[in-house]
């Protein structure tokens, strides 16, 4: 198998086309096509299909994202052992929010010390449901060397690396009367609030904490794109649970935010699989453990 197909494979995966691939690989769009096509007469399957979205991997091709990423991140490591000197790459997947925070923080202050690396980030898309679970899932399958996630309990098969912990506060629309101190949970009862997606450990997390409380909140928007929990606070849709990293901003909007009594949190830090991590993998994990 040609490692150059392989690398044309997950170009076409990450770009969503031959042509997009092809301009980003610097190549003629039949140089790409032409690979693909033998690689799939090597293996036997078909790897894409055309969609509403166009070109998507099918099943087949699906399932051989992670190994071919497996196989390009082993490799690199290759190139490294013998003084390769291509670009490093640092492959890294997350889910909402973390890929904002901290991630972002993370990354830049990574690559201001290591200006010469490419980092990919592959965030998790809100709608999917159970985001940190498809971010274990990537880390495991090899489709990302590195994972950002929630580590709400054990990891199987995987090691972590905890970095911190995201306290959950209240967010209330503008105008909203509170005390001005912590508040409980019963605060909700029988008020709108805006749900998080199904399935995430935000989730998960909430929902035990109002069951244990006997608290019943009346879900007016169930919010796929968590990105607009926000807005919709601040249009007065109702209450919503936001990471304390976040509190700030949407108060200076005008939103009335309030921890909650008692508190809610979750740790989050890094995931990788058992293997030896490749060298630049390692220098970002040493680097965010500080």
């Amino acid at each position: 198998m040609d490692p150059r197909q392989v690398r044309n494979f997950l170009a076409v995966v990450e770009h969503g086309g031959f042509g997009r691939a092809a301009a980003a690989l610097g190549l003629a769009q039949p140089t790409v096509s032409q690979s693909v096509k033998a690689l799939e007469r090597e293996l036997g399957v078909t790897l894409f299909r055309r969609g509403s979205q166009g070109v998507v991997p099918s099943g087949a091709g699906s399932r051989f994202v992670g190994p071919a990423r497996q196989l390009m991140h082993d490799i690199a490591r290759l190139g490294a052992s013998v003084g390769g000197h291509k670009q490093p790459v640092l492959q890294l997947v997350a889910g909402a929010p973390l890929a904002t925070h901290p991630g972002a923080e993370l990354v830049g202050s990574f690559v201001a010390a290591h200006p010469d690396v490419l980092v990919h980030i592959d965030r998790v898309p809100d709608r999917l449901a159970g985001d940190d679970d498809t971010v274990l899932t990537r880390v495991r399958t090899g489709a990302s060397e590195l994972g950002l996630a929630y580590l709400s309990g054990p990891v199987d098969e995987l090691h972590t690396v905890e970095l911190g912990r995201h306290a959950f506060v209240l967010a209330f629309p503008p105008g909203t009367r509170l005390p001005d101190r912590r508040v409980p949970l019963s605060v909700l009862d029988d008020g709108p609030l805006i749900g998080v997606p199904p399935g995430s450990s935000q989730r998960r997390l909430i929902k035990a904490a109002l069951h244990t409380r006997g608290v019943r909140p009346r879900v007016v928007v169930e919010n796929g794109q968590r990105d607009l929990s926000a807005a919709l606070v601040l249009a007065g849709v109702g209450a919503a649970f936001l990471p304390d990293a976040a509190a700030a901003a949407i108060a200076a909007r005008g939103a009335v935010v309030r921890v909650v009594d008692p508190p809610l949190h979750l740790a989050y830090g890094l995931v990788h699989r058992p293997a030896e991590l490749t060298a630049i993998a390692e220098a970002f994990v040493d680097h965010v453990r500080g």
